[in-house]
């Protein structure tokens, strides 16, 4: 089935992982920029080779032990986030006006921070977002073309990594439109909240993951992405079953869902397996729950449970696989939710995330009304 403008879907590839400890390494990590660039028509010719080559010396000059990059394609261009566990930097060092920074700390004495590099970046990219704390500081740059506004009134971003920092990724998400206002099996327990303006779109989201790790992995999640895609969402039961049947042929896996219709005030979450999510709406952190079980391992379709709860303008979904531990938590963070989604997804699998398995986490945030 076509999609329509309605339901335009949108999925990521996986992050590569690329680690600056040493002088070597940021030439190692301007190679595999290059190669990452080379396809990229909104490219200009070397930005995304000095880009890359400014990150990496940051890190190896300015960050304690280091740190790392992680790239993707991204749309016509590419995605980097520069990722390191401090000492931090300052509004200063961007030349960015206090006003509108995000929060900072003072330099570690005898340090000089991040200085220019930063600067140049940000003057070669069209997307440059950073966030800073005494526990490191991500920095989000997109090369190339703005992502595109597939989703009026939302932000999404995320980071998915996969064991080993390279290769297919066993985790896989994407977004999409939601089929129409209002869901099959909704309490109707919230009321429209704007019932005088035109609200965002109502949104899906998904996030799965394929048992173990590797290509079979890999082709698991894509099938649940797929079958995620073809058919607008618009019923959580629906979509486990249809996940269920497109992983049959696959070794299967888990996933969390969810239906957010602005308009209503409302969210509707289901998961089979070990997905963990949090709804940030009106100030408060409701978690998501998920019941044991696979999508796609045996002949029944596993039972799903709807968990409903209010959603207000404003409100952030965080999902993340079990790459992350399950303990994860914004707090300590101060004003990370007010970043770019990939910054909370960044910082989220900097702090939580395993070594031992592919590693997810996605961000929505609802940003206001249809224009």
């Amino acid at each position: 089935m076509e999609h329509d403008e309605d339901v335009a879907a949108l999925s990521e590839r996986e992050h590569r992982r690329l680690v600056v400890e040493a002088e070597e390494d940021v030439g190692a990590l301007r190679r595999a920029v290059a190669r990452l660039a080379a396809d990229r028509r909104a490219l200009r010719p070397g930005v995304a080779e000095l880009v890359a080559a400014e990150l990496g010396t940051n890190l190896l000059r300015h960050a304690v032990p280091g740190g790392y990059v992680l790239a993707r394609q991204a749309g016509d261009g590419i995605e980097l986030l520069s990722v390191d566990r401090g000492p931090g930097t300052t509004a200063a060092a961007l030349a960015v006006p206090t006003e509108t920074a995000p929060p900072s700390v003072p330099p570690r004495p005898g340090g000089r921070g991040l200085n220019a590099g930063l600067a140049v970046i940000r003057r070669n990219a069209a997307e440059f977002e950073w966030y800073s704390t005494l526990n490191g500081t991500v920095v989000f740059v997109r090369l190339g073309a703005p992502e595109p506004a597939a989703h009026p009134g939302w932000l999404v971003g995320g980071v998915s990594v996969p064991l080993g920092g390279d290769g297919e990724s066993g985790d896989a998400w994407a977004v999409t439109s939601a089929g129409h206002r209002g869901f099959q099996g909704s309490p109707a327990t919230f009321p429209d909240v704007h019932p005088h303006r035109s609200p965002s779109r109502p949104l899906a989201a998904l996030l799965v993951d394929g048992l173990g790790h590797g290509s079979h992995a890999a082709a698991a999640a894509q099938a649940a992405v797929g079958a995620f895609e073809r058919v607008p969402v618009t019923d959580l039961d629906a979509l486990v079953r249809r996940a269920h049947e497109a992983m049959r042929s696959t070794r299967g896996g888990v996933l969390g869902a969810c239906l957010i219709d602005p308009g209503r005030g409302e969210l509707a979450y289901t998961a089979v397996g070990n997905i963990t999510g949090r709804a940030v709406t009106g100030g408060r952190s409701v978690h998501l729950l998920d019941r044991p079980g696979t999508v796609g391992t045996q002949l029944s379709v596993p039972s799903v449970r709807v968990q409903h709860c209010p959603w207000e303008p404003g409100s952030t979904l965080v999902l993340a696989s079990d790459g992350i531990r399950s303990g994860w938590s914004l707090d300590g963070h101060p004003r990370l939710l007010e970043q770019h989604p990939a910054i909370v997804a960044a910082v989220l699998h900097r702090d939580y995330g395993r070594p031992i398995d592919d590693a997810t986490v996605l961000v929505v945030r609802h940003t206001g009304g249809m224009p």
